[in-house]
């Protein structure tokens, strides 16, 4: 299977860095093809600017590319939109800052609404899996094992 990592963190030495190495050697060690997108190495600007228009579909999720509208879609209606990615699968892998019992309280219920649903599902995605490794700043060196233990074995596990 070929899978596209979209990686986003400034710093290879990160912890962040080293769950990427892990899901990507899962990957490679299930026999899959990985490609690596990484926004901060490629200087990526999410800040739409009018020379952005002539390609802006190459750049992020967005009407044409990911998804078409009907004449519902035009009149504001969210089920006239189209979706036009055929991708079966896609995995959200984010770090965070607070515990989980924050994420629980409510944090993880707006992320699923907004990256899950319309960032992914919109677009067509059909199954989306979203983990979280919590306060990555702040765990134990046991914790921190586990989930680069964890970023390998969705890598290795990516295709069931």
């Amino acid at each position: 299977m070929k899978v596209l990592t979209v990686y986003a963190n400034p710093n290879p030495r990160s912890f962040c860095h080293a769950i990427l190495e892990q899901f990507s050697q899962g990957l490679e060690n299930a026999g899959h093809t990985n490609e690596v997108v990484d926004l901060y190495a490629m200087k990526f600007d999410p800040v739409l600017k009018l020379r952005d228009y002539t390609n802006w579909i190459e750049r992020v999720f967005t009407y044409g590319f990911a998804y078409s509208l009907t004449s519902e879609g035009w009149q504001g209606e969210i089920k006239g939109r189209v979706p036009l990615f055929k991708h079966e699968k896609a995995l959200i892998i984010s770090t965070t800052l607070f515990n989980e019992k924050a994420y629980q309280s409510g944090l993880s219920q707006a992320m699923k609404r907004l990256i899950d649903d319309f960032g992914f599902r919109y677009p067509g995605i059909k199954n989306v899996n979203h983990v979280y490794f919590y306060s990555v700043g702040e765990v134990d060196a046991a914790t921190r094992q586990n989930y680069l233990q964890q970023a390998y074995r969705l890598g290795k596990e990516f295709a069931q």
